[in-house]
């Protein structure tokens, strides 16, 4: 583990390297947002400077993204089946997103309509009918209310699914 420099010490060209090659590696893994690495470096002991000149080194560059990493989020939570608008929000935060830009990016993706169409979907696909109405109508609900769906939409879509499918 690197031995921690107090932030008023200049970081070395090779902390900065050493930080970089460092950040490439774990961008090779998956995408990740700037908090993210961040903090990993942080973990690794690279000083502040070096950090924020990497980080800001690899913004410039196009490397690292925020915008366009919650933009892949959202289409892998859409490719994996789905989640609601409050679940996206919360795993957004936990990666050290602002909430002005992942409202703003939810928004282009994700609005009512669209929310709507993903839990009605998810419902259709899960619906068991070897249940009884009020079993098979509780379990969709923890599903979907479980997946981040707001309680308005995951009731439109159980009032929906429910008169829809004969049991």
């Amino acid at each position: 583990m690197r031995q921690k420099q107090t932030s008023e010490t200049r970081p070395s060209s090779d902390d900065e390297d050493a930080a970089r090659e460092k950040s490439l590696r774990l961008l090779s893994l998956r995408p990740r947002s700037a908090a993210e690495l961040r903090s990993r470096l942080r973990d690794a002991g690279f000083t502040e400077n070096a950090i924020e000149r990497v980080l800001s080194g690899l913004e410039d560059a196009g490397i690292i993204n925020d915008e366009e990493f919650a933009r892949l989020w959202i289409a892998s939570r859409e490719a994996a089946g789905g989640a609601g608008r409050r679940k996206l929000v919360w795993e957004l935060r936990r990666k050290g997103l602002p909430r002005d830009l992942i409202d703003r990016v939810l928004d282009e993706y994700l609005d009512e309509d669209a929310e709507q169409s993903y839990a009605l979907a998810l419902a259709q696909k899960r619906f068991r009918t070897d249940r009884p109405r009020a079993k098979e109508a509780a379990r969709l609900r923890r599903l979907l209310l479980g997946r981040g769906f707001r309680l308005e939409t995951v009731d439109s879509v159980l009032q929906t699914i429910m008169e829809n499918k004969e049991i």
